[in-house]
């Protein structure tokens, strides 16, 4: 994707991809990850010039990495919206999760890790924020109903949402019966039909 980027975009999915590889390799704690991800996500907001962004951002980046609970779903989740987005940068970074699909599909060989989710989040907004707020929300629709899904849950149970578990709504879908292999083509399907309906009726 650098290629069709500008530099101060490069700049900051390095930052966020930095975050992640560190939470990949020590193990932070909630509170630095989310203070870290808090600053990163300022930068977004200066570097873009919207206000909304850094909430936008920061939301996107935990949602993704969220949505990495099973094989192949952030991948093809993300695949769906950069191919819904278009253009050089959009094609790029859907070919890459392609390529990386490859591997990470079920049964997975490789796992995005941190530095993969929080990078693809902020991918995400980063090409959507020219559209406007309405579009960045439109093309992260589907990890931000499963955070809601598994953090509304996991507070009703007393527990903290940033504890992982199997309580997502992914989880749910597999133990309803849909196969491991099937659920990743079903949320990028969905994750690119809620991007396009948002599209369309913004554009009629």
């Amino acid at each position: 994707m650098s290629p069709w980027l500008a530099p101060g975009q490069i700049f900051l999915l390095a930052i966020f991809c930095l975050v992640g590889a560190l939470d990949d390799v020590r193990s932070l704690s909630a509170e630095a990850k989310a203070a870290a991800l808090a600053v990163a996500a300022i930068v977004a907001g200066i570097i873009t010039g919207a206000w909304w962004v850094p909430i936008v951002i920061w939301t996107a980046c935990n949602a993704v990495n969220m949505l990495d609970h099973a094989d192949g779903l952030a991948a093809s989740t993300v695949a769906a919206a950069f191919l819904g987005l278009g253009g050089e940068a959009g094609m790029a970074g859907a070919g890459a999760c392609a390529g990386f699909l490859c591997f990470n599909y079920p049964p997975a060989r490789v796992f995005m890790g941190d530095s993969g989710s929080l990078l693809l989040g902020a991918a995400i907004v980063l090409l959507a924020a020219e559209k406007g707020f309405g579009s960045s929300l439109a093309w992260i629709a589907v990890p931000l109903i499963d955070a809601v899904f598994v953090v509304v849950r996991r507070i009703r149970q007393g527990r903290r949402p940033w504890i992982g578990g199997t309580d997502h709504l992914g989880h749910a879908l597999l133990r309803m019966g849909v196969s491991s292999r099937a659920l990743p083509a079903l949320y990028g399907a969905t994750a690119l039909a809620i991007g396009l309906a948002f599209t369309v009726w913004q554009n009629p």
